[in-house]
């Protein structure tokens, strides 16, 4: 049986953090559609063709994709704090115009896990804990809060929804109060949850199957989620859209 989010979450999740991707090119499609207009209504095209034309020569090129979020394995976490490179690494990141990093806590200390998140938040990152493999941990929902405990969000991807159900979710989400972000794999589109999600990705690790995993996420309202090795190379195909990145180019497992 599905579970499904009361009221007052419901009325929460519209007001926690937003992430419209039809923004950037929003404005694009305004200049298209006043164009069309014209073209079809010959009073119209008389009094405003030349207004159009000026507004038209003025639009901005089509926007480019953004880049929102990016993940650090436990190895790179390992190495980077040990090598005392975690502020050089986050800067890095933020300069990018990334603005959320997703991290790899498992067999990290406490003491590392605070470090880490401390300088994320220096450069203006939002530290989220990405929780990998919990069946295999065999995490309850209450673990899972536990493991975001040094962050500022959650994240739970194909592997929890492939692991846990619906009503799982909803209980994570009544007992975590900061962000949830999903990120599911384009067959999973039906496991996704109605509400809840701070922020939906899906995952187009694939160039195969690249323009319909697209398409699929512009049908959910979701994140592009991108693979560094495999479709990274892809984003000027994004249009405005926003886009993640697995992982963050460097040390990888």
């Amino acid at each position: 049986m599905k579970g499904e989010p009361d009221a007052h979450w419901s009325q929460s999740f519209l007001r926690l953090k937003q992430w419209p991707q039809t923004t950037a090119t929003g404005s694009v499609n305004q200049f298209i559609g006043f164009h069309v207009m014209i073209d079809h209504n010959p009073q119209i095209r008389k009094i405003l063709g030349p207004l159009a034309a000026t507004v038209m020569a003025l639009a901005p090129a089509a926007a480019e994709a953004a880049p929102y979020g990016t993940w650090l394995s436990q190895p790179q976490i390992w190495f980077h704090s040990t090598k005392g490179s975690l502020s050089q690494v986050m800067a890095q990141i933020r300069s990018e115009n990334y603005q959320v990093v997703f991290l790899d806590y498992r067999k990290v200390s406490d003491s590392m896990q605070q470090e880490v998140a401390r300088e994320a938040r220096r450069h203006g990152l939002m530290p989220v804990v990405w929780v990998q493999s919990p069946q295999y941990r065999r995490m309850s929902i209450r673990d899972l809060v536990v493991e975001a405990r040094h962050a500022d969000g959650i994240q739970v991807d194909d592997h929890f929804f492939a692991n846990y159900n619906q009503s799982d979710f909803y209980v994570l989400r009544r007992a975590y109060t900061n962000p949830i972000f999903c990120s599911i794999q384009p067959f999973q589109a039906g496991l996704a949850p109605h509400g809840g999600c701070n922020q939906l990705d899906v995952q187009c690790y694939t160039p195969e199957t690249f323009q319909n995993c697209v398409k699929l996420a512009d049908k959910m309202g979701a994140v592009v989620s991108l693979s560094t090795a495999n479709t990274l190379s892809r984003q000027a195909a994004l249009g405005g859209r926003r886009f993640n990145t697995f992982l963050w180019p460097g040390l990888r497992d």
